[in-house]
């Protein structure tokens, strides 16, 4: 096979990654807090989170890249990369545990000058890249891996995940362990789809994979694609995507393949049939059927299939995820359906395609180092000695924020005193929308209040989801104020707006709506944003929450879904709204944690269309929607609120 030294190629391009790196560790406290270490003595030792000195050495200064084509159980051929640390360009000859991702985003990439770009070298170095050069400098053999059906990997695939998938890992796990420069020791780490396969790969419990690390990680995949029945749009563009990396001719061919014959041979197999569409939007329903392949898709590939084996595997999980990810919730549900096994949590100021910026991959890095030393090299760091979860709490809204808190026990927060909010009457003086209404502890006691509102379809909330998965917001970058969305949101929705407060508020875990409807219309989107309201009158981003009101049926989840109420989302469990009397719509918010300040105001803001999302269903004339707020149908929203703080 050939052998490329990294140090060797491009020259100028290590250095400069390098740089990066040094630079991200330098500013590492303005996002987290963590106070910049000096150089450490001789012999002296420091693990603690985001900090990690004394314990080993990079003394590697580059690696070797080798490739080839690795045979799963059905004799698939799946592309591997294989990285092994060298020093002075002599390889390392001895065995080390090894780190490996298991690929959905091209494992490799052939540039226009013949170079490849890679997990370690210009492929992805902002996001994974940090994680795998600090550990291949640190005595780890970095692994990547073209999953079935893509990349330079043969089979196909017809769906966002497949239970092959698990298996496949179990074989590459196990294939690993026998290599002679393996210790018999393995990890995973990865981010979003390279994320999510890592608990499903853990659930069959190889023997000889003792760590993973998923990031932003989907678990019910009806979630992301249909959140609240509510169609994702960007999802055709993301199948559109996807399809075009696994026929992407770029894809790096492994080290035998000389004429690319093999490479194209697995090209032609994914164009022929690797077909996207059906989770792209023709199943609007939980149990709605794959056209593609005829299986009920969404109800047989959820986290809850493989949960219970994860539990008792003994395989100990990092999760990673972000207040802003609209997958935050799923990486907290794997959690809370793994108990049972070692796990941590990771929660920062980032979004859908988990932490980005250099100081949060840094931050990333670090921990991740930690984490492989303590399961892989058996070092004893105290990693697992340290609180459970570590979050960018209070005020995470900002990548300038404040310092990283430990949370004891599990999650949900122990702690929280779930606070119910009622919407009532106005004015609050606070807003130019369309009502006006307040925000109070105190239950409304009139026999019939109601807000009117002329439903608009061209809302979108600014600033939405960084990759646009319409989550809502994402963090701003430091220096920056967050978006104000009192004039272009607010004032075309229904806003309930609390008093100024007397004391600080932080709200941490998962809230939940509670809205009395009606509308001359059969059915209709209801959005619900949580916002923070300045002195000035600016109305920030906090949380959110939406829900299709024929969705609206709650039902009985097949996995622990942290008490929060869930939609079954059956095509038999369709309602119209009534025609009689007010709906009640009951539905979760997305997780979130806040610091609301003595002086600012807490506002909840209402509307039935959110381009960010997607376009809602348009009915001509436009519906007018009302939200009852008497005393028999009283509509609220429950908040996480920490005892602790402003009492």
């Amino acid at each position: 096979m050939d052998q490329t030294y990294e140090t060797g190629r491009a020259p100028g391009t290590l250095h400069r990654r390098m740089a990066i790196k040094a630079a991200a560790s330098g500013v590492l406290a303005a996002v987290s807090g963590i106070t910049a270490q000096p150089a450490m003595a001789a012999g002296v030792r420091v693990s603690k989170f985001g900090v990690y000195e004394g314990y080993s050495e990079a003394s590697y200064d580059g690696w070797v890249r080798t490739s080839l084509y690795v045979p799963v159980r059905d004799g698939t051929k799946l592309a591997v990369d294989v990285y092994r640390p060298t020093k002075d360009k002599a390889l390392h000859a001895g065995r080390l545990p090894v780190a490996f991702q298991f690929k959905r985003y091209q494992r490799a990439i052939v540039q226009p000058d013949g170079s490849v770009a890679d997990i370690l070298e210009g492929h992805n170095d902002g996001e994974q890249g940090q994680t795998a050069q600090r550990l291949v400098r640190h005595g780890y053999v970095i692994v990547s891996v073209d999953r079935r059906g893509t990349g330079a990997s043969f089979g196909v695939s017809t769906d966002l995940s497949t239970p092959q998938d698990a298996t496949d890992g179990y074989d590459i796990v196990e294939w690993l362990a026998k290599q002679p420069w393996c210790s018999g020791k393995v990890g995973m780490f990865g981010a979003s789809y390279e994320g999510e396969i890592q608990p499903r790969v853990a659930s069959t419990a190889p023997p000889h994979l003792k760590c993973i690390m998923p990031e932003v990680s989907p678990f019910d995949w009806y979630w992301t694609v249909h959140a609240g029945g509510i169609h994702r749009t960007t999802q055709g563009a993301f199948a559109e995507h996807i399809h075009k990396d696994d026929t992407d001719p770029n894809n790096g061919p492994v080290d035998a393949d000389k004429d690319r014959s093999m490479l194209k041979a697995a090209l032609a197999e994914h164009e022929a049939h690797n077909d996207y569409s059906a989770p792209a939007g023709k199943m609007p329903y939980r149990d709605s059927k794959n056209p593609v392949t005829g299986e009920q898709s969404w109800l047989n590939r959820h986290g809850g299939h493989y949960a219970p084996s994860l539990a008792k595997s003994g395989i100990a999980i990092y999760h990673i995820t972000g207040w802003f990810s609209n997958v935050s919730v799923h990486q907290l549900t794997w959690m809370a359906n793994a108990r049972g096994t070692p796990q941590k949590l990771l929660i920062g100021p980032w979004g859908a395609g988990g932490a980005r910026m250099a100081d949060e991959r840094a931050l990333c890095a670090v921990e991740a180092h930690r984490f492989f030393d303590y399961w892989l090299k058996d070092v004893k760091n105290g990693i697992m000695d340290e609180p459970a979860i570590h979050s960018s709490i209070p005020s995470s809204h900002s990548r300038a924020g404040a310092p990283y808190v430990g949370l004891p026990g599990g999650w949900p927060p122990a702690n929280q005193q779930r606070t119910e909010f009622f919407l009532d009457a106005g004015r609050s003086g606070s807003a130019k929308s369309v009502n006006d209404g307040r925000l109070t502890r105190t239950k409304p006691s009139g026999a019939d209040g109601k807000d009117d509102l002329t439903v608009r379809y061209d809302l979108l909330y600014r600033g939405g989801g960084e990759n646009g998965f319409g989550f809502g917001c994402e963090p701003v970058p430091a220096g920056k104020a967050p978006i104000d969305h009192s004039e272009d949101f607010d004032a075309h929705g229904l806003t309930y707006t609390t008093e100024a407060l007397e004391h600080d508020i932080e709200v941490t875990g998962h809230g939940q709506a509670r809205l009395w409807v009606s509308s001359t219309a059969d059915d209709g989107d209801f959005f619900l944003k949580i916002e923070d309201v300045d002195p000035s009158g600016a109305s920030g981003f906090v949380g959110t929450g939406s829900l299709r009101a024929s969705y609206r049926v709650l039902g009985t989840p097949p996995y622990d879904y942290m008490g929060l109420p869930w939609q079954r989302n059956y095509e038999a469990d369709l309602r119209p709204l009534e025609k009689d009397g007010p709906t009640e719509l009951v539905f979760a918010l997305f997780p979130t944690s806040y610091l609301f300040r003595r002086g600012h105001r807490m506002r909840v803001t209402i509307t039935c269309s959110d381009l960010d999302v997607g376009p809602s269903p348009q009915v001509s004339p436009a519906p007018v929607v009302s939200l009852h707020r008497s005393a028999q149908h009283t509509s609220s929203v429950i908040l996480p609120i920490n005892p602790a703080v402003g009492r």
